[in-house]
């Protein structure tokens, strides 16, 4: 159920962003009658016609007939008080409401002022504060000057008070207030779809990173935080959260989240796809990509208004560099035929080829209105809808890996700590297998400790052969294991000796349990066995937990006081058994 609950999100995502792909200004409309209703024509673009820098002190009287002879058109990327006039294409001639909304590009400038002549020969003059935390912001990062004009609109003009250019502007439109409301939100609640969807994704992709810690799922969402900060800017959703922003601020934080989600891309690509598909100096050239492209992020972020162009030009040149070594570096894991890389084509063939337009309409090659303002966003969205799955699948698929390496590892640990003769511990196992008994008990607590040795068995092996006597090893560690109970530490100490650790007994109760193992021991020998019947001596010492090493000499001299005695038989620790006496001859 929850799987189909995501999929039906999905597809409501998608198809969000499908239709905000498709809400973008519309060109120039047919002709109505004039005595027809007011149409719902939706934003009529503005038409460029010229471009001046001026000195601050002139005022709109003083520069329309310098904008109506345009002799030195400044670029778009002069820095200054900025004139700039447009022309309103003659689709507009039905009457319409006296209440306007003009949008103009997110110019960073210290003020913004419009005029909006109507063909009555009149005109509104509108004023606009960047900075002021009340102003009217419109999605896909737009000022939204309101104006009441009572005629249809013939041109405008636009004074940007110093004004830092870049190498792009998009084109403002007008349109009817009457349908703006609605409008805009209409577009609002579209591009708030998209960042729904980017903040899903981080918040599944990190929910995984504590199933299984690998480096590019952090990277992975890094990268989707950065493409949620251009999303919730370009949305209007951050004058929400941040009112406080001015429309310069909001300008480079786009631009600053556009240049650093290039970086964290190719570092993603370069650690999810597997090392040895890739060779070192496409590695190499990845590190250096990432590097520069946070190099001149951070430049733009905070380079000072006169810098602010040249610092956009060497992001975009960083950002078109990771793009390029970004698709080498895909293909190259493709024509290996290696899972990872064509997961990521499948994703990243259309974001990669979006993202290469948006260097090219900085750098002047692509023209501004060319793009629909919600294809960054819509694309954006997309990768994370087609990578989600398999980025899931991978991180699933190494978890397995990493339990099955665990369980291996688990394995061998357990082979080096077992005896593979008899299935006991070894030295290192009893070793191991005691201190962790230890852990919820004091160190003062009993632990007696049974040392037993086979009788004679170096003349079994010389007589029977050494296969008799591994099946003679087998058989007596089969029965004192058995018999010392399943709270015994029971191993294999080295040879023909074996090891009983028992917890919380003090010297008489191991003593009779060491009797109870070599009756049984001897018992199980019937007349009608293969092989030849045995005995086994043990030394028996008991005290504290902590003092494990001097039992062990303890019980290993009372085991040899045993066999001077006459073999077949259970000796107890003596107080001359304990370190520092003579030990007793063998």
């Amino acid at each position: 159920m929850g799987g189909l609950g995501a999929r039906f999100a999905a597809a409501c995502g998608w198809l969000a962003l499908v239709l905000a792909c498709l809400a973008v200004p519309a060109g120039p409309a047919a002709a109505v009658p004039a005595n027809a209703p007011p149409p719902r024509t939706g934003p009529v673009t503005l038409i460029e016609t010229c471009r001046l820098l001026a000195p601050a002190g002139l005022d709109i009287a003083q520069m329309l007939p310098l904008l109506g002879r345009c002799d030195q058109p400044a670029p778009q990327s002069a820095v200054g008080t900025t004139w700039v006039a447009y022309r309103v294409p003659l689709s507009q001639s039905a009457r319409y409401p006296r209440s306007w909304r003009l949008m103009i590009d997110n110019h960073r400038s210290r003020s913004v002022d419009a005029w909006l002549f109507g063909e009555n020969g009149g005109h509104v003059h509108v004023h606009y504060d960047p900075a002021d935390p009340d102003r009217a912001w419109g999605t896909a990062g737009y000022m939204s000057l309101p104006a009441l004009l009572d005629a249809r609109a013939t041109r405008v003009v636009v004074r940007l008070e110093a004004a830092v250019g870049t190498t792009y502007v998009r084109s403002p439109w007008l349109m009817s207030a009457l349908e703006f409301s609605s409008y805009d939100r209409n577009r609002a609640l579209i591009f708030g779809a998209g960042v729904g969807m980017l903040l899903l994704t981080i918040l599944f992709h990190s929910s995984l990173f504590f199933a299984i810690r690998r480096r590019f799922q952090l990277i992975y969402c890094a990268h989707v935080g950065l493409m949620l900060g251009y999303a919730i800017c370009y949305s209007g959703l951050v004058r929400v959260i941040a009112p406080w922003l001015d429309a310069g601020t909001i300008s480079r934080i786009l631009g600053f989240t556009m240049a650093m989600a290039a970086g964290t891309g190719i570092s993603f690509v370069v650690t999810y796809i597997e090392r040895v598909a890739l060779p070192g100096w496409q590695r190499r050239w990845a590190f250096l990509a990432a590097l520069g492209s946070a190099v001149t992020a951070l430049l733009y972020a905070l380079a000072p208004d006169d810098e602010v162009a040249g610092a956009a030009m060497l992001a975009n040149l960083a950002a078109s560099n990771t793009l390029v070594a970004t698709a080498v570096l895909v293909l190259t894991g493709c024509i290996r035929r290696y899972p990872s890389a064509l997961t990521l084509l499948a994703g990243w063939t259309l974001p990669l080829i979006v993202s290469f337009l948006y260097p090219l309409r900085s750098m002047g090659i692509i023209q501004p209105d060319q793009l629909p303002d919600a294809l960054l966003l819509a694309v954006m969205t997309l990768e994370c809808l087609i990578l989600s799955l398999p980025v899931a699948g991978r991180i699933r698929q190494l978890r397995l890996e990493n339990e099955r390496a665990l369980e291996r590892h688990q394995a061998l640990e357990q082979q080096a700590q077992t005896d593979m003769l008899t299935g006991l511990a070894n030295r290192r196992g009893f070793r191991e297998a005691l201190d962790r008994a230890a852990l919820g008990l004091a160190p003062e607590s009993l632990l007696g400790l049974l040392a037993i040795d086979i009788d004679h068995f170096k003349r079994v092996n010389d007589r029977y052969g050494h296969g008799t006597g591994d099946q003679i090893l087998q058989h007596v560690a089969d029965h004192v294991a058995r018999v010392s109970g399943a709270g015994a530490i029971v191993a294999r100490y080295g040879g023909e000796e074996f090891l009983v650790a028992l917890t919380g007994h003090d010297l008489a109760r191991a003593a009779t349990l060491a009797e109870r193992i070599r009756a049984s021991v001897v018992s199980s020998f019937d007349p009608e066995s293969l092989l030849p019947s045995v005995t086994i001596s043990i030394g028996v010492a008991a005290g504290s937990l902590s003092s494990l090493d001097m039992l062990v000499l303890e019980a290993d001299r009372a085991l040899y006081r045993a066999k001077d005695e006459g073999r077949n038989r259970v000796a107890l620790a003596r107080p001359e058994d304990r370190p520092g006496r003579q030990r007793a001859a063998a």
